[in-house]
C-alpha cells in the first residue's frame, strides 16, 4: 500500500477539519476539559486505503465494532463512509499502533467489504440531513476470525434524550499535534445543538481523523465497552463554523439509524427512504404560560461557558432561577434557584449579560434597581451571582446613598 497511488482523497472531519487546525482556532474557554492520550481499545480503530497508507503520515476517520448477528459491522461517520466509497484497498484497522506494519498490528487488519449509507445523507452539510452523519463498513474476517470476535463490541444504542454523560474516543490524523497518531478519550456530559438532532460536548484536540469516533455511555475505562449512543460527525462534518478543535457534534440514533443499523447488519441493500423528516422541536421555556407570567426580567448569556446560551430569570416575588442550555430538554430543566423570594429583587427593573468586565470568557450581570443604583456582577454561573460591583448610587432628594440589602 506504500506504493499505491491515490486515487480519490476522502475528506476528513470536514473540508477544513482534514488538516491540523493549529493557529486558525479560537481560545478555548476556561476550565474546557483535555482529552487524554491512551493505548486504545480492541473495538475501536481507524481506517486506511490507497490514498492514506498504512504506515503513511495521517489516518483516515475512525470507527468501532458494533454488536451484531453477522459479528462484522463498524460504525463511522457517513462522510467517512461517502470517502470510503470511493477508496480502493481500504482497510479497518483495531487498536492501531503507529509504526507497526500491518500482520504486527494487534488485531490485525480488516479488508472493507461493504459500506451502508443513508442515501439522503450529503457529506459535510449544515442541512437537516447532517443528522443522518453516520455509516457501517462491513468488513471481511482476518486470519484471526470475524472482527466482533477479535474485538469485542460496543452496543448500538438510540435515544431520545440529548443530556448523556459519555466518554469520547478518536484518532486525530494531525501528525503535529498526536505525532504518535494515538486513540484520545475525553469524558463530557452532551447538549443538544438546538434545531438538530444532535449533541455537542467541548473538550480541546478533536481534530480531523476524530470523524466516526463513538460516544460512549456506560463506559467502562478497562475494556471500552458501552452504549454507542452517537458517533462524532453531523453539523459540518461534526464542528462548529470556526473549526474550532473543541467544539464537537454527533448526531443521535433515532428511527432513521436504527433502519440503517439493520440493513447493515442483515447485509441488506439499503433501499429508497422517504424524505428527510427534520427535527420540529423548538427551544422553548418550561412550565406553562401562566408560570411565565410572573417573570418580570429574561437575560440571555454563555453564564456556563460552554459556547451556548442560558437564561436568568427574575420573577416577580424577587426569586431568581437559572436554566441552563435552554431548549435541551433534561438539562436544569426544571431550573437552578440561584437566590428564593426576598424584598431585594422585587426592586430590579433591567438586567443584562454580556462580557463586561474585558474578560474574554466570563459572563457577567448588569442590574439597574429601582432607586437609579446600577450593579454589576462580574462571572456570573449557573448557581451564584459574581462578586458585586456598584456603578451608579442611588440618588435621592440628599444626594446619592449606598442601597441598604
Amino acid at each position: 500500500m506504500d506504493n499505491a497511488v491515490p486515487l480519490d482523497s476522502p475528506p476528513g472531519r470536514a473540508p477544513a477539519a482534514s488538516a491540523p487546525r493549529i493557529g486558525t482556532r479560537s481560545t478555548p474557554p476556561h476550565g474546557t476539559p483535555r482529552p487524554e492520550h491512551f493505548g486504545g481499545h480492541p473495538m475501536v480503530g481507524t481506517f486506511f486505503y490507497d490514498g492514506k497508507p498504512l504506515g503513511g503520515k495521517s489516518t483516515y476517520c475512525t470507527g468501532s465494532v458494533v454488536h451484531t448477528a453477522a459479528h462484522d459491522i463498524v460504525l463511522t461517520a457517513g462522510h467517512c463512509g461517502r470517502g470510503l466509497q470511493r477508496a480502493t484497498h481500504r482497510i479497518f484497522v483495531p487498536q492501531y499502533r503507529d509504526g507497526l506494519s500491518a500482520a504486527n498490528q494487534p488485531r490485525g487488519v480488516f479488508a472493507v467489504s461493504q459500506m451502508y449509507i443513508d442515501p439522503r445523507y450529503a457529506a459535510n452539510t449544515k442541512k437537516p440531513t447532517s443528522d443522518l452523519d453516520l455509516a457501517f463498513a462491513q468488513v471481511d474476517p482476518n486470519s484471526r476470525g470475524k472482527v466482533e470476535d477479535v474485538t469485542g463490541a460496543l452496543t448500538f444504542t438510540p435515544t431520545t434524550k440529548y443530556t448523556h454523560r459519555v466518554t469520547v474516543i478518536g484518532y486525530p490524523s494531525s501528525e503535529s499535534v498526536n505525532s504518535k497518531h494515538q486513540a484520545i478519550r475525553c469524558p463530557v456530559t452532551t447538549s443538544r445543538l438546538p434545531g438538530y438532532r444532535q449533541v455537542r460536548m467541548t473538550c480541546t484536540g478533536f481534530y480531523g481523523g476524530v470523524s466516526g469516533g463513538p460516544w460512549i455511555e456506560d463506559y467502562d475505562r478497562t475494556t471500552g465497552t458501552g452504549k454507542v449512543v452517537g458517533n462524532t460527525g453531523g453539523y459540518n462534518g461534526g464542528g462548529n463554523d470556526a473549526n474550532d478543535d473543541w467544539v464537537t457534534y454527533a448526531p443521535i440514533y433515532g428511527k432513521d439509524a436504527k433502519d440503517l443499523f439493520n440493513d447493515a447488519a442483515a447485509h441488506r441493500t439499503v433501499g429508497v427512504r422517504q424524505p428527510y423528516q427534520p427535527s420540529t422541536d423548538r427551544p422553548v421555556l418550561p412550565g406553562s404560560a401562566g408560570t411565565w407570567q410572573h417573570v418580570k426580567l429574561l437575560a440571555s448569556g454563555d453564564f456556563r461557558h460552554t459556547g451556548h446560551s442560558d437564561v436568568i430569570a427574575v420573577w416577580t416575588d424577587g426569586e431568581v432561577t437559572f436554566y441552563g442550555d435552554v431548549g435541551t430538554k433534561g438539562l436544569n430543566w426544571a431550573g437552578t434557584r440561584m437566590i428564593g423570594s426576598n424584598g431585594t429583587w422585587k426592586n430590579a427593573t433591567q438586567i443584562a449579560a454580556g462580557r463586561f468586565n474585558a474578560d474574554t470568557y466570563v459572563t457577567d450581570l448588569l442590574v439597574r434597581w429601582s432607586d437609579g443604583e446600577t450593579t454589576m456582577y462580574t462571572d456570573t454561573g449557573a448557581t451564584r451571582f459574581g462578586t458585586e460591583h456598584t456603578h451608579a448610587s442611588p440618588w435621592t432628594a440628599e444626594g446619592p446613598r449606598s442601597r441598604q440589602r
